[in-house]
């Protein structure tokens, strides 16, 4: 059995086709772009596309802002506490007074001559105390006689002094005063209604008959004008004829006509014809301009005239007007004022203040009655007990007297500046406030402020305030009242924050508009970030650093820190970070 021999196998490596090698290469490429794209893409700063800010340090200050109008300090409304009439008023308005200094005095002659009746009756009622204790002289009797006469007189005086006369005019002033207020309001009558509508159609009537007459007078008078500058035409005319006749005549000797000569006569005829004809140019020049004057005369008349028709009717339109919407404010108030005044003189003449003067002079009279009997009887312990009751009665009416007299002054309760004065001479005043005082040694600014901001106000805090219409730097305040209660308006809760600035010496003005900027907290020299820079999870805060590998790369790494005051969209920043460092903005 024979084997045939094998042949020894060989690795070969097969050929490759050109496509081949095309698409290898294309691989080749592909792989080679990755690898770069990688390689670019590590050495990239991962941190490109984030906003960073930095830690600074500064000063932080949260603000409460709010509008509101300057106040004065004070206002006071004054007035007597008595009726009675003006006598002077001492201020006008815009006048700075002290605190006591006297505004207005009323008629006070009663007042006083009342002091001195009560002064009187004090020391009557002296004299008999001491009387009691000591006997009685016939120069004291005689005293107290005297004394009996003296306040009967004066309280048939006081009695007399007004008359039924003086009180029935009194009342038909009120009568009359109230019949004023009452037409008044109860507005036009028909009869005025017609009159005032009556008085405009007359007036337009007479418009239009003005209009018409003065049209026509104008247009005769241009007619005259141009008729007359006719005239002038025809009359330089003539005098050009003339002129150059004459000079035909002067130069030559012959007739500017026919040529032929001219003797002397002739000539001095052509002359002659030449004066003429400049004298009836020059009248009628002058005719023209006497036709043009009155001619100007004329439109000055219809401007002139027309104003003074079309101003009636517009009187007359402004008093129908004025007829048919009512009587104004200030009418009503003028009768109401004057119904006041005539029911104060009233009350003065009937009311109590002289119902007490009589009381007054009656227990005077009773007092030197008693003291003469007292000095014509032997005194007793009860006598000297009633006498001493009647001198502190005295004394104290005395003091009342004096009281009513100083009350007859209007005095300023603190130093201010006059607002308002609302009476003059001679005017009846009663429970009216005749005069308006304000205190404007600081001004006050009543805000409101949100629910939302109102814990972080209290008394105390600083506040800057601005008065729009001032150029001026804000001026420097506090707050000084913050009320308990709201104030709601519109469903929105709200509360008043009073806040006082002193003025400079600025023309600071009462209701002035005004911006304030109540400071509620500040902080100096502290770290602060965005407030968007920091994030709460949960009750922790953090923030997203950038910090630097070992690699030279940028990256984040989150930490907590502890911030403070947040104002005007920063953060303070009390521990977890230094000052610049930075940190991711979201």
């Amino acid at each position: 059995m024979s084997t045939l021999p094998q042949s020894r196998s060989r690795l070969r490596i097969p050929r490759l086709s050109l496509p081949m090698w095309i698409a290898a290469g294309l691989l080749l490429a592909v792989v080679v772009t990755l690898i770069v794209r990688l390689t670019t893409a590590s050495s990239t700063d991962p941190l490109a596309n984030l906003t960073f800010a930095t830690v600074t340090r500064g000063d932080l200050r949260l603000t409460v802002n709010a509008t509101g109008s300057v106040e004065p300090n004070q206002t006071a409304t004054l007035s007597v506490s008595i009726p009675g009439r003006v006598q002077e008023v001492l201020v006008t308005v815009g006048q700075t007074v002290a605190a006591g200094d006297p505004l207005l005095r009323l008629d006070d002659r009663q007042l006083r001559a009342d002091v001195a009746a009560a002064e009187a009756a004090v020391a009557l009622a002296q004299a008999d105390v001491q009387a009691l204790r000591e006997r009685a002289t016939p120069e004291q009797r005689a005293e107290a006689e005297a004394l009996v006469v003296a306040a009967q007189a004066t309280l048939a005086q006081t009695q007399t002094n007004v008359t039924p006369a003086d009180i029935a005019a009194a009342r038909a002033a009120v009568v009359e005063a109230q019949e004023r207020l009452q037409k008044l309001l109860a507005g036009p009558t028909n009869e005025q209604r017609v009159r005032a509508e009556t008085a405009l159609t007359q007036a337009k009537a007479e418009l239009e008959r003005q209009r018409e007459l003065l049209s026509a007078a104008k247009a005769e008078a241009q007619a005259r004008v141009e008729a007359q500058a006719n005239v002038v035409r025809n009359a330089q005319s003539a005098y050009s004829d003339a002129y150059w006749n004459w000079e035909h005549v002067k130069a030559n000797g012959t007739d500017p006509r026919t040529g032929r000569s001219l003797n002397d006569i002739e000539q001095r005829e052509y002359q002659r014809a030449f004066e003429r004809a400049e004298r009836a140019l020059a009248d009628a020049e002058a005719a023209l301009a006497q036709s043009q004057i009155a001619y100007q005369t004329a439109v000055q008349n219809e401007m002139s005239g027309l104003a003074a028709a079309e101003a009636r009717v517009a009187s007359a339109q402004a008093d129908l007007d004025a007829l048919l919407s009512g009587p104004t404010t200030d009418a009503v108030a003028s009768a109401r004022a004057q119904l006041a005044r005539a029911e104060a003189e009233l009350a003065r003449l009937t009311g109590a203040a002289r119902q007490n003067t009589i009381a007054a002079q009656q227990a005077q009279l009773e007092a030197a009655q008693a003291r003469l009997a007292q000095l014509s009887a032997d005194p007793r312990a009860s006598d000297v007990a009633r006498a001493e009751a009647r001198l502190a009665q005295a004394q104290a009416q005395l003091e009342a007297a004096r009281i009513r007299l100083d009350e007859a002054t209007l005095r300023a309760p603190f130093a201010g500046v006059i607002a308002a004065v609302n009476v003059t001479p001679g005017e009846t005043v009663g429970s009216q406030a005749p005069i308006v005082l304000i205190d404007v040694s600081r001004y006050l600014v009543k805000v409101t402020v949100d629910e939302v901001d109102i814990a972080r106000v209290a008394i105390g805090q600083p506040v800057e305030i601005t008065v729009d219409a001032l150029n001026a730097p804000p001026f420097t305040g506090e707050v000084v009242n913050v009320e308990p209660l709201p104030t709601g308006t519109n469903g929105v809760t709200a509360y008043r924050v009073t806040l006082a600035f002193n003025p400079s010496g600025q023309p600071v003005r009462p209701g002035m508009t005004t911006t304030a900027a109540i400071i509620a907290a500040t902080r100096s020299n502290v770290l602060q970030i965005p407030v968007a820079a920091v994030k709460n999870v949960g009750a922790k805060t953090t923030v997203e650093v950038v910090t630097v590998d070992e690699n030279g790369q940028r990256q984040l790494s989150e930490r907590a820190v502890l911030v403070g005051l947040r104002a005007n969209g920063m953060v303070e920043i009390q521990s977890g970070l230094a000052e610049g460092e930075q940190v991711v903005v979201r």
